[in-house]
């Protein structure tokens, strides 16, 4: 870990990094080599360079057992991901079926009632006929 040359903040990750050597040496001394890396500071976002160590087990590749520990893993989660979904789907296609009932039965009813409504009016009109009428000949007996 580095700390940030501004805030004093700890900077975990180089997001970049490669090797340095020295000058050209004789070929029978041995190179030292040491790491340069780029970072960024995740709270004030400035960028800064630094000498870092690179452990072993950063350099190492992943073993393949993990790999396929994880592989397996992330199968399994998606196999029980996708019983959910089945299950989630099959309850919503019940009550789309259930609804689709009730919709049934309730434009049944709505029909019903607009028919009796309708009924209720024509005799409605038929008694403003008949009240008009009798309304109207009284008046001519009067005149």
């Amino acid at each position: 870990m580095v700390e940030c040359p501004r805030c004093q903040t700890e900077v975990k990750v180089a997001t970049k990094t490669w090797p340095v050597t020295f000058k050209k040496q004789d070929v029978s001394i041995v190179k030292p080599k040491f790491f340069l890396g780029m970072f960024e500071c995740p709270k004030c976002k400035t960028k800064f360079r630094a000498r870092i160590q690179l452990p072993e087990q950063q350099t190492e590749t992943p073993k393949l057992q993990n790999l396929v520990e994880t592989a397996k893993r992330i199968r399994s989660e998606l196999i029980q991901t996708k019983k959910t979904l089945h299950e989630k789907i099959s309850s919503l296609e019940t009550d789309r079926g259930s609804l689709m009932l009730e919709i049934g039965d309730m434009q049944k009813d709505a029909e019903f009632r607009a028919e009796a409504l309708e009924d209720e009016i024509s005799q409605l009109r038929e008694e403003i006929k008949s009240l008009k009428e009798l309304l109207g000949s009284g008046e001519e007996g009067r005149d």
